[in-house]
């Protein structure tokens, strides 16, 4: 029988004392005793010892919205995310099209480009992309992962070609000027998300991806995650089927938690469905997926008011907008809340997120039940103050994509939102005051699951210039690590087995080289992970700090 004891720590247990122990023993993965030092040497003398030195141990970060086997893809494609131009964008495609041309019917597929840090925000377009190839489809993924900017051959195998041409509901095909119909190669949210689009692009093989599966999660644990999520899986994609033969296969060394998306939920969530869906071999799928609008920085999120600099060739009163009507909304609630299964939904914008509050408020009605499944709301970038108490009534878990206060916060004081709403997105302060227990996330692969940056941003608030956005709106240190953590187990419907260091819950643990409860605010970007143990066992090791010791 494997015992361990980890003792001289600084061990931040997240339990509600918000105790700070010594020591720990661990046997079979789980937790068995939490204490002083001499509390927990005492109890077994056969056990292995690991002496922390001092060294803080937080329970394992919870991944609480993203898509793995995205990531898994994004590190076998071009990745985009840190260049700073058109022209630094083409070239690298252009060199990798160069070096290892796509063979066959394969696409040639960049993602992660962010327009606003261009020189005058444009995005690429077909006539940009050309340049490099006709031939071969090209498509180009915008960090928010609802735009993507294609070439002429793409826009050709999508359908999107002549004047007779039909766009999903929900999808816009920009067009080279506002009187023709003639697509420039920029595509917005269900004109490359709808399920039926989403099979046209030429994928990396199944036998691939399994092999990149290995690699993105060995990213996962060097951030100190334990559990994640693809938020992703329906037919068209194979998803389900990627995660299932990685558990299959014992590939899994964290927890990932799958959501059937809403054209796939019905036949993927076959068996009724329950919240506490057991894990096989570390993967389950456990809840649906539904989006109602698309993203801020890409000027398609749904406002109730316009939007601060409306983008060219809009009208004045542009507010982004929905994908799909109330009727269609409120049946698929009703379905879900039928199957017994939590429903996440993608609502940036605040006319959004009233679509999630009146069209499910709508369906517990209906049921006569629902709140008891805890539903998501996802990313809730400018949800209102005077919407927190329908939030709460209806039990539902807001997961905010706070580290836009990082990433796009300059954007959005400047031209998204405005000085006056930019202070609110992400109103976490707000959540904490109603007392809704809400997590963070990065949303990976649009930024990478860093739930320390998470943390940060959290107690700072602090833009890529230095800006405060959103003084109020600032948490402290422990209700953001509890943001990361035990909320993050709450919403998955495992806080009674993760989430804090406890007697009787895993063994899913982090060591960190700080203290993030003792360090400057301003330095909790800075603390690494030394180690990641999930159950009991170290799947990560921070070689190159230990080496500098």
């Amino acid at each position: 029988m494997t015992k361990t004891i980890y003792f001289n720590g600084n061990i931040i247990t997240v339990d509600n004392n918000e105790t700070v122990a010594q020591a720990i023993l661990v046997e079979e993965g789980k937790i068995k005793a939490v204490g002083s030092n001499e509390e927990i040497l005492s109890l077994d003398s056969e056990a292995t010892k690991v002496d922390l030195e001092g060294k803080v141990m937080v329970p394992g970060f919870i991944d609480p919205h993203g898509h793995i086997v995205p990531v898994a893809q994004t590190l076998m494609i071009v990745t985009l995310g840190d260049v700073t131009s058109k022209e630094e964008l083409l070239a690298r495609l252009e060199e990798s099209f160069r070096n290892d041309p796509p063979s066959g019917d394969n696409w040639l597929i960049g993602f992660g480009y962010d327009n606003t840090k261009f020189e005058g925000g444009e995005h690429p377009t077909k006539f940009d992309l050309d340049k490099i190839s006709k031939e071969v489809p090209i498509t180009v993924s915008h960090a928010s992962g609802h735009l993507a900017a294609v070439n002429s051959k793409a826009l050709e195998l999508y359908g999107y070609v002549g004047e007779d041409y039909i766009v999903p509901e929900g999808g816009v095909v920009r067009t080279v000027s506002p009187d023709s119909k003639e697509p420039n190669g920029v595509l917005e949210e269900n004109a490359i998300l709808d399920s039926e689009k989403k099979k046209v692009v030429k994928s990396p093989g199944f036998e691939e991806i399994l092999k990149a599966m290995v690699k993105a999660q060995k990213l996962y644990a060097s951030l100190g995650v334990t559990t994640t999520m693809d938020a992703s899986v329906e037919e068209a994609n194979h998803y389900n089927h990627i995660l299932g033969a990685c558990a299959q296969n014992n590939m899994l060394m964290i927890d990932v938690v799958g959501l059937a998306t809403q054209p796939s939920t019905k036949n993927l969530m076959k068996d009724e469905g329950t919240p506490t869906r057991e894990y096989f071999n570390r993967y389950k799928l456990a809840g649906a997926k539904t989006w109602l609008d698309g993203s801020p920085q890409g000027f398609t999120a749904w406002l109730s008011k316009p939007y601060h600099l409306v983008p060219t060739g809009q009208p004045a009163d542009y507010c982004g907008y929905g994908t799909q009507t109330d009727e269609v909304l409120t049946v698929y609630y009703v379905d879900c809340i039928n199957m017994n299964i939590q429903v996440h939904t993608h609502v940036n914008g605040d006319e959004a997120c009233e679509q999630f509050l009146r069209c499910y408020e709508k369906a517990v009605e209906i049921t006569g039940h629902g709140t008891e499944l805890r539903p998501v709301m996802v990313h809730c970038q400018a949800l209102r103050l005077d919407q927190l108490d329908r939030v709460k009534a209806l039990n539902a878990v807001p997961t905010f994509f706070n580290d836009h206060v990082r990433f796009w916060g300059d954007l959005h004081h400047d031209q998204v939102f405005g000085p006056e709403r930019a202070q609110n997105i992400s109103p976490i302060g707000w959540a904490l005051e109603k007392g809704i227990k809400f997590t963070l996330h990065q949303d990976p692969p649009v930024k990478m699951p860093n739930q320390i940056m998470a943390m940060h941003t959290a107690v700072n608030r602090t833009t890529e210039s230095g800006r405060v956005l959103g003084e109020h709106q600032r948490i402290s240190v422990m209700d953001a690590l509890r943001a990361v953590t035990i909320n993050g187990a709450y919403q998955y419907f495992e806080e009674d087995i993760k989430g804090s260091i406890e007697v009787g819950k895993y063994a899913d643990l982090v060591i960190l080289d700080k203290n993030p409860l003792e360090i400057a605010s301003d330095e909790i970007e800075t603390i690494k992970v030394l180690e990641t143990i999930k159950e009991g066992n170290t799947i990560f090791v921070n070689e190159s700090i230990l080496q500098e010791a």
